[in-house]
């Protein structure tokens, strides 16, 4: 027998039963998303994400922009690294050949901060969907994609006080990605520090343990297991997605 949606130990779940969700609009999943995870999903157990993906879009692209300026000399100083280490590993690599390859970079990294967003949420979807296959929760891709949609309003936050931390700090000495963010990378020296262990606290920021945590939730209100089987899930789609920010590095 199954138990409620969410619960480890809950009364049996008894989909004909089960109470239907509440109306509410989008602007009351941003706020309740905060307190009430749970009756978020429940009530949006069958809607569409593309309104909340938008509106999430369109903020992150706005804190994207207020941050430009700080974003550009992030990326010279991610860039002048990677050249030292392309010139130390190939002789034939010159400084010159790198400077020439700068503007276009610049231009592509500067593009791909606008749309990563809604890329990472429609790859981590995959990734719930085929978690959730692997471990016989059952879940459509648009419930993957509502649960990922969903958990990323939280990281909001994290973008606007980066973008707050621009506006009211000095910022001139800021040199990495996650000197703006809440992990454990923040205080760390990304010349001195080994590649993968920078890259790796700086996957353990706030922000993305909190999207972890209720990504796990959704899929155990959604997938209607218990949440500790949705914990499991999440813990292993946040390895999943987590490994690629620092095992190249």
């Amino acid at each position: 027998m199954e138990t409620r949606s969410g619960t480890d130990r809950g009364a049996p779940y008894e989909p004909t039963s089960a109470v239907p969700p509440e109306k509410a609009s989008v602007v009351e999943d941003f706020i309740d998303i905060f307190y009430a995870p749970s009756t978020v999903f429940a009530r949006r157990e069958k809607s569409g994400f593309w309104t909340q993906l938008l509106v999430i879009t369109l903020l992150t692209a706005l804190f994207v922009f207020a941050s430009r300026a700080v974003f550009s000399q992030i990326f010279d100083a991610e860039f002048a690294r990677g050249a030292a280490k392309a010139i130390a590993k190939n002789p034939q690599v010159t400084q010159e050949m790198m400077d020439r390859m700068k503007p276009m970079q610049e231009k592509i990294t500067s593009f791909v901060f606008y749309v990563i967003t809604p890329i990472i949420i429609f790859v981590t979807a995959l990734v719930v969907w085929l978690v959730g296959k692997v471990l016989s929760i059952k879940l459509t891709y648009t419930q993957a994609a509502m649960i990922t949609t969903l958990a990323w309003i939280p990281r909001l936050v994290g973008g606007l006080l980066g973008a707050l931390q621009v506006l009211v700090m000095d910022t001139t000495n800021v040199t990495s990605p996650f000197a703006l963010g809440f992990s454990p990378a923040r205080f760390m020296n990304p010349d001195t520090t080994n590649g993968k262990l920078f890259g790796l606290m700086g996957s353990l920021d706030v922000f993305a343990l909190w999207y972890a945590v209720l990504i796990g939730i959704g899929i155990a209100v959604m997938g209607k297991v218990p949440r500790s089987r949705g914990f499991a899930a999440a813990a292993i789609v946040f390895v999943v997605t987590t490994i690629p920010l620092f095992a190249f590095r």
